[in-house]
C-alpha cells in the first residue's frame, strides 16, 4: 500500500497486537473488519475436510487483507495466522468504504490488488491442476525469489525459508517429495539451502529448468 494511503488508513483505524502462531481471521468468520500488516508477516490457508492444511500465501508489512467480506458482506473465505509477534491496523467495513471514497486514487489501488491476486489464484490453480510436483515446487521457489530479491538481482538469499512442511503445504503434495526435489536441484548447482536459508545462485537458471520442463 502505498505511504499516503497507509496513513490514511492508520488514521481512520486502530492498532492491534497478535502474538506469534495466533490466528486473526477464521474461513467462515461473520466478522468484515479489514487489517493492514504494520510489522512481521501473515499466513494464509485453508482447511479440506479431511483436515488437511493448505497453505495460500504469506503477506508482508504494507499489505492489506479482509477487504472481500467488508466489499460484499460474505463470511471469511480463508484462515490468517500470525508467523511471528505481530501489529496491525483494523478498520471497520463502514470506515473502509468511506476511505475508498474519500482517499484519492484508494479505490483503483485495491482494485488493482484484487486484479493481482485474481491473476496468482488464476497461475497456482493452473500449476495445480497441469502441472508435475518438480514443476510446482520450481515455480513455488521462483515466486519467493521474486519477492526477496532487489531490483536486477539475479542471486538471491531467502531467510526464513519456509519449512519443507510448509513448501508441501502450498504446492498440494509431500514433505518428502519437496525434500526430494530440492535436493535435485541442489545437485544440479541451482540453490543450496543452510537451515533456514536458502541460496538461488541464479533465478535465471532456475527459471530455465522450470521452463524446460513445461515443454
Amino acid at each position: 500500500m502505498p505511504p499516503r494511503l497507509q496513513d490514511a488508513f492508520l488514521t481512520r483505524g486502530r492498532e492491534v497486537a497478535f502474538s506469534r502462531k495466533q490466528v486473526i481471521m477464521t474461513e467462515g468468520a461473520e466478522d468484515t473488519d479489514v487489517y493492514l500488516l504494520i510489522t512481521e508477516r501473515l499466513q494464509f490457508s485453508l482447511l479440506s475436510p479431511q483436515g488437511r492444511e493448505v497453505i495460500l500465501r504469506e503477506m508482508g508489512p504494507g499489505e492489506m487483507f479482509g477487504e472481500l467480506s467488508a466489499i460484499d458482506g460474505l463470511p471469511r473465505s480463508t484462515n490468517v495466522m500470525a508467523l511471528e509477534d505481530s501489529r496491525l491496523a483494523q478498520m471497520n467495513a463502514a470506515a473502509f468504504a468511506a476511505m475508498l471514497g474519500e482517499v484519492p486514487d484508494a479505490g483503483l489501488w485495491v482494485a488493482r490488488q484484487l486484479v493481482q491476486r485474481i491473476r496468482n489464484l488464476t497461475d497456482r490453480a493452473f500449476e495445480l491442476a497441469t502441472l508435475p510436483v518438480a514443476s510446482r515446487v520450481q515455480a513455488e521457489l521462483l515466486r519467493l525469489a521474486r519477492e526477496a530479491a532487489a531490483p536486477g538481482a539475479d542471486a538471491i538469499e531467502i531467510r526464513p525459508m519456509p519449512t519443507h512442511a510448509d513448501l508441501a503445504a502450498r504446492v498440494g503434495t509431500s514433505r518428502e517429495a519437496v525434500s526430494r526435489e530440492l535436493g535435485l536441484l541442489a545437485q544440479q548447482g541451482l540453490l543450496a539451502q543452510s537451515g533456514r536459508t536458502l541460496r538461488i545462485g541464479s533465478i535465471t537458471a532456475l527459471r530455465a529448468v522450470y521452463e524446460r520442463m513445461l515443454r
